[in-house]
């Protein structure tokens, strides 16, 4: 009887650590890895808005951003996807131009 009974024990022991494993939460992803972004690749802030990122997710996601971007500046702000689907701050095209979207596969850029 106490054989059967550790053995139902075990069992249910089993069943608990699976259920645990089954319901635990993973990491959440950064946004490019939501909304993607092509390693090498420069993107206007607005064409990544576009792309479904939030404004949000673009100053997370970015790094060697200056002090004054924030998520309201990133419209007319160019960046570079780098390797894990990241960005890096390139530069404002406030001045002289604007940020101009070249199309999918290519390379945005400051005119």
């Amino acid at each position: 009887m106490i054989k059967h009974y550790s053995n139902i024990m075990n069992f249910i022991l089993t069943l608990s650590m699976l259920a645990t494993l089954a319901t635990a939460s993973p990491a959440p992803a950064p946004a490019s890895a939501l909304y993607g972004c092509t390693e090498g690749l420069n993107y206007c802030g607005h064409t990544l808005l576009n792309m479904g990122w939030s404004r949000d997710n673009i100053i997370d996601d970015c790094s060697g951003r200056p002090d004054w971007l924030t998520a309201n500046s990133v419209d007319n702000v160019l960046f570079h996807c780098t390797s894990g689907d990241y960005l890096t701050f390139i530069e404002s095209c406030n001045a002289p131009g604007t940020c101009v979207d070249a199309g999918s596969g290519n390379s945005d850029y400051c005119s």
